[in-house]
């Protein structure tokens, strides 16, 4: 094999090898994702993880003197909904860079269009729908 190609390969390989430490950090950050939001002064707090599910809701002690059942609902939905915000924001701003233009609505595990060793480049091509010219 000639030098030239063989130093081309080995940047291909590099290149390969970056993007997939980069895919893989970004992963690690989605996963990791949550938000937490207030309403009513600070008298309401949920916490929603990185699918917007609530994953906690604390109620402070004052809420049920200054806030009817009504009221109470709307403030529980203001946080909710600006927590899910929080989430989708994040998880925009961790794909940003690596990913295809709405793969962050997609939910789909990103690492797993790349193998750990692009060995087998034709199921990759496979995988990607892309066929070969």
């Amino acid at each position: 094999m000639r030098a030239e190609w063989q130093a081309h390969i080995d940047e291909l390989l590099q290149t390969y090898q970056e993007k997939r430490r980069q895919i893989a950090d970004m992963q690690s950050k989605l996963e990791a994702i949550e938000a937490e939001a207030e309403a009513a002064d600070g008298m309401v707090r949920v916490k929603v993880d990185r699918q917007g599910r609530l994953t906690s809701l604390e109620l402070d002690p004052r809420v049920q003197r200054k806030l009817g059942s009504e009221q109470l609902a709307e403030a529980i939905l203001e946080a909710s909904k600006d927590a899910q915000s929080q989430v989708t924001d994040q998880m925009r701003a961790a794909m940003r860079d690596l990913a295809p233009e709405g793969a962050a609505d997609a939910g789909f595990d990103i690492g797993k269009l790349l193998p750990e060793r692009p060995d087998d480049i034709d199921a990759i091509r496979q995988r990607l729908g892309i066929l070969p010219r």
